[in-house]
């Protein structure tokens, strides 16, 4: 259940799960009325969720759809009770759920501030000193008195979230409703989430936008299939649901034949060994922008062919995304003869500017044009790029502004 509470925490969230019975058809309603702890199937939305939120910090909720984010908030709002565990929340509650939650569509714009409002615990002389502005931030004068089911759904988002932060709620929950809008309005709206942060508002923000949620949070939590995966400091779970992400968009890639040329099979050459040296956290493979990295490789090539052997390397993102490519051909640099047949080369990165993300490291053996390689690995040595940048992109381009 939502217990109000008054402490330290503005939220404190413990053992939260929240299961709805799946039902066959429609004569089945009746039953659960009757009986609702008759022997349905059940799907668990969210399963033994906890977490705590400081009063004044922000928090962002991410996850795939049906993660459980927006169940996650209706029961923070008070719009549903969990089935297990219990959500304290402490002081008023300003909601901007799904679109059109809480409006009817037969009442006016006006009637439906009004209704909003009273369900916020506002007194009608509350209501009506904040009309004025809430009809303002809106930008619908001209139709604040036709009924709802007239507006657009852009102007149904307008009023509603002016009506939901057109007072100071202590708590402000908002659940995708950015995503709605012109770009205008939703400035507007980033503005005053901001306003409100300035002045000691707690924020629960769900949202697809990871860049939102990177600037407007602190703290997040990522959701998968109603359970917790990581919580923490926003810029370290936003990057670890990206890499999920793009882990996934790489395997969902058809493979790639793995049938070699018959000139790599002809070619007698190898990649016998790579490493990476360098990392900032070394146990994490965590780099930062700015940060140095050097790649050492080994090589085996048959006499022949060590007058110009060339070794290459490629950089990729996990989601397959090629990020930079050389040989030491193109570069003109000969390679390092360790023992008869192996050779050794050391590639030096001595600025990385990768945006976060997790990245590795495709190396292989080429002839002395660079256009035929032989030997591949792919996949080697992989590392992760963290910042609290909100630039997006592959790499930061070094640029200035006149």
């Amino acid at each position: 259940m939502v217990i109000h509470v008054v402490g330290d925490l503005a939220i404190d969230v413990r053992g939260l799960k929240k299961s709805y019975p799946l039902l066959p058809d429609r004569k089945s309603w009746g039953r659960l009325l009757l009986s609702p702890a008759r022997g349905f199937p059940q799907f668990t939305a969210l399963k033994d969720v906890s977490f705590q939120l400081p009063r004044g910090s922000a928090l962002g909720v991410v996850g795939d759809n049906g993660a459980g984010k927006s169940t996650l908030l209706k029961i923070l709002c008070g719009a549903t009770s969990p089935t297990a565990g219990e959500a304290r929340v402490g002081g008023t509650i300003g909601a901007l759920l799904e679109l059109g939650t809480g409006f009817h569509p037969e009442f006016s714009g006006r009637e439906n501030i009004h209704f909003n409002a009273a369900l916020l615990g506002l007194t009608r002389a509350q209501v009506q000193e904040l009309e004025p502005g809430i009809i303002a931030f809106s930008e619908l004068q001209g139709f604040i008195d036709e009924p709802l089911r007239t507006y657009s759904s852009g102007m149904s988002l307008r009023l509603a979230f002016a009506v939901a932060t057109g007072f100071s709620p202590d708590i402000l929950v908002i659940d995708e409703a950015l995503s709605v809008g012109d770009q205008v309005f939703q400035k507007k709206c980033t503005d005053r989430i901001k306003e409100f942060q300035g002045n000691g508002t707690t924020i629960v923000f769900c949202s697809h936008n990871l860049t939102q949620v990177k600037s407007l949070c602190e703290q997040a939590l990522w959701l998968d299939k109603g359970s917790v995966v990581a919580s923490g400091q926003a810029n370290r779970v936003v990057d670890g649901y990206q890499d999920s992400c793009r882990n996934r968009i790489k395997s969902s890639q058809p493979p790639v034949s793995s049938s070699q040329d018959p000139a790599m099979e002809k070619s007698g050459s190898s990649i016998e060994r790579v490493e990476l040296c360098g990392p900032a956290d070394r146990e994490e493979r965590l780099f930062r922008p700015g940060d140095s990295l050097r790649l050492d490789v080994w090589a085996r090539f048959p006499e022949h062919q060590s007058d110009d052997a060339g070794i290459g390397v490629a950089l990729v993102r996990n989601d397959g995304v090629l990020v930079y490519s050389t040989t030491t051909n193109i570069d003109g640099h000969r390679l390092t003869r360790a023992d008869p047949g192996l050779f050794h080369v050391a590639l030096f990165l001595p600025d990385l500017q990768l945006l976060p993300g997790r990245y590795a490291f495709n190396v292989f053996t080429a002839d002395s044009s660079s256009l035929q390689a032989y030997d591949q690995v792919d996949g080697v040595e992989e590392f992760r790029i963290s910042s609290s940048t909100v630039e997006r992109g592959v790499a930061r381009i070094q640029h200035y502004w006149a």
